[in-house]
């Protein structure tokens, strides 16, 4: 599926693209009639000179593709790495989480839409950074986990690949998370530079995903069992929206494509909706809810499911598969690794070993 976009960036924030951070982008081709066709994702998006793209932070000037987002931050922030649903990598590490803005995908009810939405990104918000800023300030908060996150750093990609890149040689690890709505190309190259992925996958309809998303689930799929065959450590998060996704079809369906197609080890993440954007008309995610999609997973045959969005809950916590111990107790952002856990992984009262990275 291809287009061609002639939609412009709004006129109250072209200054936050016209200056030096402009680079040229790197995953595109040109054309013999003046047109770019970006190959960032499965949009292969057509463009116009002097056009954008959907996510209307790569652009056309002169017959090249620029990405026009390059070291530009709207968030940098110190966190925990379970923000990003992550539990297993690393549990309770202190990760600087970077944003942009701009997204290839236009989710009803987008939680970072001020910023996946340029439209409504306020200027005052965005600063810029070079890679070096990015480290040096990983290092002096003595922070070993970049986290490129929020909108969705796939449009970001220039920047996120050449700071990852630098920072392994820092000793730093880089956590990518994504919807992954990208070309297989593109994950490819995330792969060399990427430590861990933390993957969201909004459902698993198809009719869904173009409503809600105005994009297409099997590339997403197919990405996810890229990176699984890779070996790269990643999770799952799927987000149960009231009204939407919260039914046993769409539980099953996300838990017969880990049995199927990934292994039952791998983490899975039913995550809490709340309100916003262009869905406001529905109640957030009743706990009841998630915890339905968490016991199902788990009787059905997967390992390790949690409940997201939650402050308090037993489906935050990690316990051991085999003889049920309380390994990781999580009580809001905060984590306890409990001394029945080894930093091999392995529990300390039955031998077994689970996949927790340190």
């Amino acid at each position: 599926m291809s287009n061609v976009y002639s939609e412009s960036v709004p006129k109250h924030n072209l200054h936050l693209l016209w200056n030096d951070t402009r680079k040229e982008a790197y995953f595109y081709d040109k054309l013999s009639d003046g047109k770019t066709k970006c190959r960032l994702c499965p949009r292969n998006c057509m463009i116009a000179q002097g056009q954008s793209g959907f996510c209307k932070v790569r652009k056309n000037i002169d017959g090249t593709l620029y990405t026009q987002n390059y070291g530009k931050a709207t968030h940098i922030t110190v966190e925990r790495i379970e923000a990003e649903a992550m539990f297993h990598y690393k549990p309770g590490a202190k990760i600087l989480s970077l944003g942009n803005f701009g997204c290839n995908l236009n989710c009803d009810y987008c939680q970072n839409w001020t910023f996946s939405q340029f439209q409504y990104t306020p200027p005052q918000t965005i600063q810029e950074y070079t890679t070096e800023d990015v480290i040096r300030k990983a290092k002096a908060d003595g922070i070993e986990v970049l986290s490129w996150t929020y909108n969705d750093p796939a449009v970001w990609m220039e920047f996120v690949i050449d700071t990852a890149r630098e920072a392994r040689k820092h000793g730093l690890k880089n956590l990518f998370k994504s919807a992954f709505f990208l070309s297989p190309e593109v994950v490819s190259e995330l792969i060399k530079v990427i430590d861990v992925f933390a993957i969201s996958i909004k459902a698993m309809d198809e009719d869904y995903y173009k409503k809600f998303t105005k994009a297409w689930l099997k590339p997403v799929l197919d990405n996810t069992r890229q990176v699984h065959e890779s070996g790269v450590h990643y999770e799952l998060s799927n987000l149960v929206v009231t009204g939407l996704t919260n039914n046993d079809d769409n539980y099953d369906k996300m838990i017969d494509f880990i049995l199927k197609d990934l292994t039952p080890k791998t983490p899975i993440h039913f995550t809490r909706f709340h309100p916003d954007y262009k869905y406001m008309d529905h109640e957030k995610t009743p706990l009841e809810d998630v915890f339905a999609a968490r016991n199902r997973a788990m009787k059905k045959g997967l390992t390790y499911a949690y409940v997201g969005n939650a402050f308090e809950s037993e489906g935050l916590n990690t316990y051991c598969p085999s003889c049920k111990e309380l390994l990781v107790e999580r009580f809001g952002l905060s984590t306890f690794v409990k001394e029945s856990l080894k930093q091999d992984g392995t529990c300390n009262k039955c031998g077994y070993k689970t996949t927790i990275v340190f």
